[in-house]
């Protein structure tokens, strides 16, 4: 079988399937790592993975011509696109003078980079400690409220996610997630403030009630709780299902942190990077932390995060303490330094914000109209369709979100899942992302979710 050739450089190009997925040539590369690789990572699992062989923009090829919209950022992490031009330049120009670089040195990357990230940091964030991984930077932040405050214990949230490195896996809001890996909580959990699904009353209440807990697990000494060290939150959900909370409540935890000497600490690794349709998501309600992880986007597709905090926060430690080998690695630093300047140059988070709207509003109308979208919230090109078996009960219908992603897929359009019942169909593509191209996928969205039967 002939198989017209298909590339990625071209941004705008519609998604196209010219063989059933996976075609010989991907099958070839999943046999080959079926043979060689241990059991844990999703490319594990029974549906054949993406087998990619050039990504640029919004679109990902296969091996075999097969061209994907990638309205999944992949895994959120490539917000101002595949292969940004800028980032690449910089990789190259990088690698060409000096690319492992110990964290006991210094190189320009690293320095320029901190300096770029403190400069569209909220006020007040003015220092910087880098890491790899979200994991990494919300490990550290830990560490930093503990050994500041001298406590222990901490206050997570229902449907968090925080990473799966063995110091932020206990704070998982998912109990299966904790024990795929035989590892028990590390934190109090409460309820999220997630109105859709607020089990305590009116959804309209759900900032006002989980407040209250938060205020009875550190106010009553017969709470059950111990002095806290810090409360971990996102400001809005990602793997949770983008939830957005209630106004209000982000500010409510401030004032109780403030009141109680207790760490604020805001995981802005999937909300922030203008994936909102602001820089950080916390600006939508002008609230401030103690200290805030960012990854992801920000390494422009290297592997880049860290942890940003006020000085109170963040120097107290010994030379030493904080110290990875690659965490100054000047490829990925010079990668992070370039990606903040596509940010800043492109106006990406008020074209988030313009995009997403449209999004929404499209969305909006389907779920008006279909009874099994319960509801479709979001900000900016951070979007979540709740899936369910009927919009009467809210009975939430993670197969048939599944269908939808499969449907997708078969069809060109990369879609990511989550949600506290994995029943959320999530849309967060690049930042880049041509109009027009999402337009298509967007289409091919709606398509599936009318298809999925």
């Amino acid at each position: 079988m002939s198989v017209e050739p298909a590339t990625a450089t071209d941004a705008t190009a519609a998604p196209r399937i010219v063989t059933p997925y996976p075609g010989p040539r991907a099958q070839a590369v999943i046999d080959r790592m079926r043979a060689v690789e241990g059991s844990g990572p999703r490319t594990g699992g029974p549906d054949a993975p993406l087998v990619v062989a050039e990504a640029h923009g919004s679109v990902i090829v296969d091996p075999d011509g097969n061209r994907f919209v990638d309205l999944g950022a992949s895994f959120a992490a490539t917000t101002i696109g595949h292969s940004h031009p800028a980032v690449v330049a910089a990789i190259r120009d990088q690698a060409g003078r000096a690319a492992h670089v110990s964290s006991a040195a210094v190189s320009e990357a690293r320095v320029a980079f901190q300096e770029a990230l403190i400069d569209i940091a909220p006020a007040g964030l003015d220092r910087v400690l880098l890491g790899l991984t979200g994991s990494d930077a919300n490990d550290t932040a830990l560490k930093l409220a503990r050994t500041a405050t001298g406590r222990q214990e901490v206050i997570a949230f229902s449907g968090g996610y925080f990473g799966r490195g063995s110091g932020v896996i206990g704070l998982a809001g998912k109990a299966s997630v904790r024990a795929a890996v035989g590892r028990d909580v590390d934190a109090h959990f409460l309820p999220y403030p997630y109105p859709y699904r607020w089990p305590l009353g009116p959804g309209a209440a759900a900032g006002d009630g989980a407040l209250a807990l938060v205020r009875h697990a550190l106010e009553d000494p017969a709470s059950g709780f111990g002095p806290i060290a810090a409360i971990v939150v996102e400001p809005v959900q990602g793997s949770g299902g983008v939830v957005i909370p209630p106004d209000g409540f982000l500010a409510g935890l401030r004032e109780l942190c403030d009141r109680h000497g207790v760490v604020l600490v805001f995981d802005e690794i999937q909300s922030g990077f203008g994936r909102t349709g602001r820089t950080w998501a916390a600006e939508h309600w002008n609230v401030v932390p103690d200290l805030m992880t960012v990854g992801k986007g920000i390494g422009g597709g290297q592997a880049v995060s860290a942890v940003l905090g006020r000085t109170a926060f963040t120097s107290h430690w010994s030379p030493g303490a904080h110290t990875t080998t690659f965490m100054g690695n000047a490829v990925n630093l010079a990668a992070g330094l370039a990606a903040i300047g596509v940010m800043r140059d492109e106006g990406l988070e008020a074209r988030s914000a313009s995009l997403g709207a449209q999004v929404l509003e499209r969305l909006s109308a389907v779920s008006a109209r279909d009874g099994h979208v319960g509801e479709v919230r979001g900000l900016g090109l951070f979007v979540g369709i709740e899936i369910v078996a009927d919009r009467a009960t809210r009975t939430p219908d993670a197969k048939r979100a599944a269908e939808i992603r499969r449907w997708a897929f078969e069809r060109g359009v990369l879609l990511g899942g989550g949600g506290h019942l994995e029943n959320v169909v999530k849309i967060c593509p690049p930042l880049t992302i041509d109009a027009d191209l999402l337009d298509a996928a967007i289409e091919l969205t709606i398509d599936a979710i009318r298809g999925a039967r």
